[in-house]
């Protein structure tokens, strides 16, 4: 008899150990896949079931529920108005994408039924996260999991193809982009997302030349607002709307839109999505700009 459940803390041994397997299988198929000698997978899988958009199923075996299996999906907002790595103002509408990190069964337990088990747990949470898209990447050899997720709904959207090539010596030519000689880019700290400028797609600093990064929104007492899906909700930036640049205070500190709350004080949300105050706007001299108070503070409507 076959179990599926979330996967916790206390599974990450017997899942470092299957996931080793996992990559060491898939190396032999994909040459590009070159692993680490001597990787902690203990502290790799650790991280995963941390995080906020990472959830784990694990597949279990008989009476002891022995761990045989697992499935790994990563969830995010696509979100034209926050920077996420790099890419901003997208032409397209929001959407929730699913998607797979790694699914792998011991190979004397990978029966229709037990494979079947975790994709069913994966897509129940898709519909309870009310997910729009799910993508998945699924090597050419796998055709029973094709047939599966055929058999599922999905439809075959891209095919792709790889080569590889055997790279010798360190001294790697840098890919610095020569638009973005002069600016020192820091690596951002978890939860930190590097803004950038909708035209350049170049690191925004603020007036003392420092880069700007966007923080999880807090609550009065200091907690981490969460949607409705437990991730951390980020601000979205004010903008200028004559030339789309981020706006400042005298202090230098970036200004962005409040969040909207409800009577109780969660996060409202449209399809899944944060809600943020709009600024309000005003006319002078035939430009439209952002309207302020006396005190030279910016205005949003509600």
């Amino acid at each position: 008899m076959y179990y599926q459940r979330l996967a916790t803390l206390n599974d990450t041994t017997a899942i470092a150990l299957l996931w080793q397997e996992f990559l060491q299988e898939r190396s032999h198929h994909d040459l590009s896949m070159v692993l680490k000698p001597d990787f902690d997978y203990v502290s790799y899988i650790k991280q995963k079931l941390k995080s906020d958009n990472i959830r784990g199923f694990i597949l279990e075996y008989g009476e002891n529920k022995q761990i045989v299996g697992f499935l790994f999906i990563y969830v995010h907002d696509e979100t034209p108005n926050l920077d996420y790595g790099g890419m901003t103002d997208s032409p397209f509408q929001p959407r929730r994408i699913g998607g797979a990190i790694g699914m792998y069964i011991e190979e004397e337990h990978r029966k229709p039924d037990a494979i079947r088990l975790l994709v069913q747990a994966a897509i129940a949470l898709a519909e309870e996260l009310k997910i729009s898209d799910i993508d998945l990447l699924i090597s050419i050899e796998q055709t029973g999991v094709h047939k599966l997720l055929e058999r599922f709904g999905f439809q075959k959207a891209a095919i792709q193809y790889t080569k590889h090539y055997e790279i010798t010596g360190g001294n790697l030519p840098p890919l610095k982009n020569q638009v973005s000689e002069g600016i020192e880019v820091k690596i951002p700290t978890p939860r930190m997302i590097p803004l950038r400028a909708p035209k350049t797609q170049q690191p925004v600093l603020n007036p003392q030349g420092k880069q700007v990064f966007l923080h999880p929104v807090k609550d009065q007492t200091g907690d981490i607002l969460r949607s409705s899906n437990g991730l951390p909700v980020y601000p979205t930036p004010l903008r200028d709307p004559q030339n789309q640049d981020s706006v400042f205070d005298e202090s230098g500190e970036l200004i962005v839109c409040p969040v909207l709350l409800d009577e109780t004080g969660k996060v409202k949300e449209k399809n899944g999505i944060p809600l943020f105050k709009s600024p309000i706007f005003e006319r002078v001299n035939n430009k439209l700009v952002l309207k302020q108070d006396e005190a030279r503070n910016y205005l949003f409507e509600g």
